[in-house]
């Protein structure tokens, strides 16, 4: 773990600069995202101004869309206020990568739409560079120590350091179930007992959830690059990553303890409000994420179903849009023109 990663000094400014490790991942795994988004346009014979007007709107959309979904579960998860203004307190800590990526992809698709791009050829384009900038915010999750995982006696377990996220997550569970034990206690100082408790207490050792997360992330990435050699459609590439993407994290969220498993695609609230509390009671119970996870495998594997639907030969993966150029000023031809794209 750590958090924080550099501190600069400013000459008259009471506070240094401070690089956080969090931040500084994000930032990087923005960066490869774009990288290879135009790496692979050129390679496609596409427009790189494309993927920098994309990466604008994915940008604004991924960094209030992550904010509002964290402000969102914890309203449900704790019942703490749902603070609207919150969203713009980025600096305050607390971001979701689903919320980033369903409004970053809303921006996006927006974007193209108005431009009047192909939005299922681009999705195809932009799919591995989601999972490599997801692998770099899952390595900036282990420098900070959220996301964590539960306990484990693998070998590969180990316990974090006082004072961390996880820390703080075990030990105030511990001090709880201490109390509960103490509720009845017959004399003397409860306060003293808990604090003993409390230093004696030792962290326990728990999975990393953090580096299997960007691992798969990686892995991810590779699959769908390789996967531009065998799409027949546009769009196939953008839904296998939401379909692996989607099984691969509801299997994660059994390895994490970072969120309570209290959620059934709001039916465990639905179903006792109609008098079927028994029916309720047999669901399974589950976390936001893996929520959230089955709507997004059940949205894949009916996007795979109309792309795989006869006809459309504009889907096709050897139909590739035209693409216009406008030549700069002062140019001999200022008319646009045509430059033919390379085979998806």
């Amino acid at each position: 773990m750590r958090q924080i990663l550099l501190r600069i000094p400013l000459p008259g400014i009471g506070h240094p600069l401070t690089l956080y490790g969090y931040g500084a991942m994000l930032c990087l795994g923005f960066l490869a995202a774009i990288w290879t988004a135009r790496w692979r346009a050129r390679r496609l014979g596409q427009p790189v101004d494309t993927v920098y007007n994309a990466a604008l709107f994915a940008f604004l959309g991924g960094v209030f869309g992550a904010r509002l979904f964290f402000l969102v579960q914890q309203h449900f998860q704790y019942g703490t206020p749902l603070d609207l203004l919150g969203i713009v307190r980025i600096w305050e800590g607390g971001l979701t990568y689903y919320g980033g990526l369903i409004l970053a992809a809303v921006g996006v698709i927006g974007y193209l739409a108005a431009s009047r791009q192909p939005v299922l050829y681009w999705a195809d384009i932009f799919a591995p560079s989601l999972a490599l900038g997801l692998a770099f915010g899952r390595g900036g999750c282990f420098l900070n120590g959220c996301c964590f995982g539960d306990v484990s006696r693998g070998p590969w377990a180990f316990a974090w350091p006082a004072g961390s996220i996880p820390w703080h997550h075990y030990a105030a569970g511990a001090v709880a179930s201490h109390g509960i034990a103490l509720e009845g206690y017959p004399g003397g100082d409860v306060g003293a007992v808990l604090g003993s408790a409390a230093a004696a207490w030792q962290m326990p050792a728990i999975q990393p959830a953090q580096v299997y997360s960007a691992f798969n992330a990686l892995t991810l990435f590779a699959v769908l690059a390789l996967g531009f050699r065998w799409k027949r459609r546009h769009g196939q590439v953008f839904m296998a990553f939401l379909l692996l993407y989607g099984v691969s994290r509801f299997l994660l969220e059994f390895l994490r303890a970072d969120e309570d498993e209290i959620y059934f695609l709001g039916l465990l609230k639905l179903l006792p409000a109609m008098g079927l509390a028994k029916a309720a009671a047999a669901l399974p119970h589950l976390t936001i994420s893996q929520n959230v996870a089955i709507l997004m495998v059940a949205g894949s594997l009916i996007g795979l179903g109309w792309l795989a639907r006869p006809g459309r030969p504009h889907l096709a993966a050897d139909a590739v849009p035209p693409v216009h150029i406008t030549p700069k000023e002062g140019s001999p031809d200022a008319r646009p023109q045509r430059q033919k794209g390379k085979k998806a």
